[in-house]
């Protein structure tokens, strides 16, 4: 079992075994399996490489918070506030203000994560090279916006399915 075992999109909509959402999901055993087994290796990596947990939460923090998910985002403010230093950046994430929590590589990413969240177009190759100049490697940067596309994909089929469970 790994460290993330239950499946995220049932514990943070609260899908009970053998309700209704919990049937429907069950219909498509593969995309669910899979988006849990994509959940895993982005937060659990067998070599997380140069992107630490506490960053990989914060950006998927940013990026449930950006897009008004508060189920989601309670999810990654627990998972960020378990590790190392986790609480402090939360807060600060989510005051928006400048605070000594924030390292200039980590609001590098979340500035990152904000821009490909909320004006994809306007990114550049400038914005990349930011990353890089803090020391990101070029693997480290398909990983931060493979966090960014996947919590934004967490994001729409928790709100499909919560929209589903709200029809009678």
């Amino acid at each position: 079992m790994t460290r993330f075992a239950a499946d995220v999109i049932d514990t943070v909509l609260g899908i009970a075994e053998g309700s209704p959402l919990d049937r429907l999901r069950a219909r498509r055993p593969e995309a669910r399996a899979r988006t849990q087994s994509s959940y895993a290796v982005l937060f659990n990596p067998p070599d997380p490489g140069g992107l630490s947990p506490p960053e990989r939460f914060a950006v998927a923090l940013r990026v449930a918070n950006l897009n008004g998910a508060t189920k989601l985002a309670a999810h990654y403010r627990a998972r960020l506030a378990g590790e190392a230093g986790g609480a402090a950046l939360a807060a600060a994430i989510e005051a928006g203000a400048p605070s000594s929590a924030i390292t200039p590589r980590a609001a590098a990413m979340l500035h990152h994560a904000e821009l490909a969240t909320t004006n994809p177009s306007a990114a550049s190759a400038l914005d990349l090279e930011s990353l890089s100049a803090l020391e990101l490697t070029a693997a480290e940067i398909v990983t931060l916006s493979q966090i960014i596309a996947f919590v934004a994909y967490q994001v729409r089929v928790a709100a499909s399915l919560a929209l589903i469970g709200e029809t009678p």
